[in-house]
């Protein structure tokens, strides 16, 4: 991209952000905006109608979504770098637009200089991720390597137990003994470093290890 100016899109939903951030990077002498949209649709239509290096895509939009969109992209015969540019920092959205194919993902707080480097550096092929992209890939493993400490045998009994089953209701269920329920109890309080069913259920809820799939 050296020597010529670097084309962008910005797609986002909310006008007084789409104006702003034109504004803001029409003061750079290397960036020139040559497309704005509002929604998913129009962002494609613009993009195959303006050919921009860069893409600045909001992931929460009417209609289709930002990881639609991303995904569209990727799939264009010329496909352009895209920062994804958020308010939302949910691990779900992040790790979906990291693996959608996001050059990078930075959030609507960063400042004006982050920014128009995250610009320039993806529109050079490289990458540019937020701390949020980092912490949601260790929050990740570490719901796996938990998911990987427990059995599936003591997370059915510890479902069982977030439901208020007692003891006795459990192994009636799943056809064990009380000894066994207890035995089972015990390994996960030992697993989890709790000393009841209250904590244990708690901390395995927070690490995401009662939910369904």
């Amino acid at each position: 991209m050296s020597g010529q100016h670097i084309r962008i899109v910005v797609v986002d939903d909310h006008a007084v952000v789409r104006h702003g951030l034109t504004a803001m990077l029409a003061s750079a002498k290397d960036l020139e905006v040559v497309g704005t949209a509002a929604n998913g649709t129009d962002a494609l239509r613009e993009v195959q109608r303006s050919f921009p290096d860069v893409v600045l895509l909001d992931l929460q939009m009417p209609g289709m979504n930002g990881l639609d969109v991303l995904a569209r992209l990727r799939d264009l015969a010329r496909p352009p770098h895209v920062i994804v540019l958020t308010v939302h920092d949910d691990d779900d959205l992040v790790l979906g637009a990291v693996r959608g194919g996001a050059d990078g993902f930075v959030l609507k707080n960063a400042t004006k200089e982050d920014l128009l480097s995250a610009i320039r550096n993806v529109a050079e092929g490289g990458q540019r991720f937020d701390d949020v992209v980092v912490r949601a890939f260790l929050k990740e493993r570490s719901r796996e390597e938990d998911a990987r400490l427990l059995t599936s045998r003591e997370i059915d009994i510890l479902k069982l137990v977030a439901s208020g089953h007692s003891n006795r209701e459990i192994a009636a269920a799943l056809i064990l003994s009380l000894g066994t329920v207890k035995t089972h109890l015990d390994d996960v309080y030992r697993k989890l470093g709790v000393s009841d069913r209250a904590h244990a259920v708690a901390v395995a809820m927070r690490r995401g290890l009662l939910d369904e799939g």
